[in-house]
């Protein structure tokens, strides 16, 4: 009888281990979560990558699109003026090639181009003229600017500026709202020295060399514009 109540127990035992309790994980299940989990954040994070690689070159088309786009439109406003333009390669690296363009009839320097007219007109129709051409009337920002478009200049005239001071009181502004640097004033000395003289013009005097000089604004005077290059 206690040969026989063992092996029942040994049978009682074997049972109960053939059942595991309901909160018990196995080793297999918890490495196939664990793989199942892997796989899951794997393939998430592949697709957020192929999300944001598609994003950044839809933009980069958009960029390029509009970048093109403003350009075509600035070559077709100069093809309303102008036959033909001369373009020139800019940047020392290969990778930072670009090429600047002016209408042939201008001259290039830094990120701009100017045009000196041949025609004389008040300060208010110069200004025009230039806008007609898809320009302004130059604005002078460094002493290397002017000292390059003076070699322009025929020294027997004078020739109208962007700037102006409206109302008389010298509050001298630039056509194109650039600040009026005091850092970049090249009058003449003793200029600008009449109030009602309310535009500026670039003149040669003997023993001074070029400077700037307050005149009227109804004068006569020849004029130089100045257009951004356009860039391909």
């Amino acid at each position: 009888d206690s040969l026989s109540g063992f092996f029942n127990a040994l049978s009682f035992l074997g049972t109960l281990a053939s059942f595991p309790p309901s909160n018990c994980i196995c080793l297999a299940d918890l490495t196939e979560k664990a793989v199942w989990w892997f796989q899951v954040r794997l393939w998430s994070v592949a697709l957020i990558s192929i999300a944001l690689i598609a994003a950044c070159f839809i933009l980069s088309c958009v960029v390029t699109y509009f970048k093109c786009d403003r350009t075509g439109k600035k070559l077709s406003e100069l093809q309303t003026h102008y036959s033909s333009l001369t373009c020139f390669s800019e940047g020392t690296r290969v990778s930072e090639k670009v090429w600047g363009c002016c209408p042939s009839t201008w001259k290039p320097f830094g990120s701009s181009c100017y045009f000196v007219s041949t025609e004389q007109n008040f300060w208010t129709k110069s200004e025009q003229n230039c806008v007609g051409m898809g320009a302004h009337l130059v604005v002078i920002n460094t002493e290397a600017e002017q000292n390059f478009i003076i070699q322009q200049l025929n020294e027997s005239l004078s020739y109208f500026l962007g700037l102006s001071d409206p109302q008389g009181n010298g509050n001298w502004q630039w056509i194109d709202k650039t600040p009026y640097k005091e850092n970049v004033r090249l009058w003449h000395q003793n200029e600008p020295n009449f109030s009602a003289e309310e535009c500026a013009s670039i003149v040669f005097w003997n023993q001074r060399g070029w400077g700037w000089n307050d005149v009227f604004c109804d004068s006569s005077r020849h004029s130089i514009c100045e257009m951004k290059k356009i860039y391909l």
